[in-house]
């Protein structure tokens, strides 16, 4: 065997090494955790209710070590309940592998909202793979807000031209734009569906009803809650803070955080 041939297999061995070090060194899913807490006030008495105008939905679902989703939802009466009953009937009950779920959880989504769409009503929801992927999705008065290293990004269509400088859409379609204290407003009723990845000034989420937008800007409800670790807290105080400013629709929020 010759030299020439020894240095191929050496460099053959150092390239599966190198392979089997990245396969080893990706992460599992428990190591990216996913922290949540939500809140939810009933409108007309102010008091914590569970038979509120709103729908709060959690669910965490895991196939295989190298899988794992968590879909968080908003929405306004019976229209979230069969938007997550769609959800759950077409995407968490059958799990595709890594590489195909962006693709199938934000088809499913868009499909969820088209189908009771023509019913009306508002929803937002966020889905979280792996704790490093993410699917966003609203339609009327309810949002999606995302604190990325302490500024406010509410989703928006990629479609949509941008003006936000930090994050132009054709690499990050959410900006601080777009925000109406209208809520008839005619762009409230457009279906909203984009994927993102989840990078490391990607601090939380804020999916929120109407009663929360009507009151506070996007930026407002970040830095309120921001310092605050716990979401189940943070959650809480921004539903009290809208309380405080009188707020006249429901009030429900969840705040997803990702830990480092």
């Amino acid at each position: 065997m010759g030299f020439l041939d020894l240095s191929f297999m050496f460099k053959a061995f150092q390239f599966r090494r190198l392979k089997d070090e990245r396969r080893k060194k990706k992460k599992p899913s428990w190591l990216t955790p996913v922290s949540h807490g939500y809140y939810t006030v009933d409108r007309l008495s102010y008091i914590d209710s569970s038979s509120n105008d709103d729908s709060v939905f959690v669910q965490r679902e895991q196939q295989r070590e190298e899988l794992e989703i968590w879909f968080f939802g908003v929405s306004n009466a019976e229209t979230g309940k069969e938007i997550f009953k769609y959800m759950q009937n077409h995407l968490l009950d059958k799990l595709p592998n890594e590489l195909g779920i962006m693709r199938k959880c934000k088809e499913t989504m868009r499909r969820a909202y088209i189908e009771k769409k023509r019913t009306g009503g508002s929803a937002a929801s966020v889905a979280v793979v792996n704790g490093e992927k993410l699917v966003l999705a609203s339609i009327g008065g309810y949002r999606v807000v995302v604190c990325k290293d302490g500024e406010a990004h509410q989703i928006r269509d990629k479609n949509r031209r941008s003006s936000s400088k930090h994050w132009p859409t054709k690499f990050f379609p959410v900006c601080n734009q777009g925000e109406t204290k209208d809520e008839s407003d005619q762009r409230n009723s457009e279906l909203v569906v984009v994927t993102e990845k989840v990078n490391s000034d990607t601090e939380f989420i804020i999916i929120g009803s109407s009663g929360i937008w009507e009151v506070m800007k996007n930026q407002e409800a970040i830095n309120l809650i921001r310092h605050i670790e716990d979401p189940q807290e943070a959650a809480k105080c921004l539903a009290k803070e809208a309380i405080n400013r009188i707020s006249k629709s429901s009030i429900s929020c969840i705040v997803i955080r990702f830990d480092d």
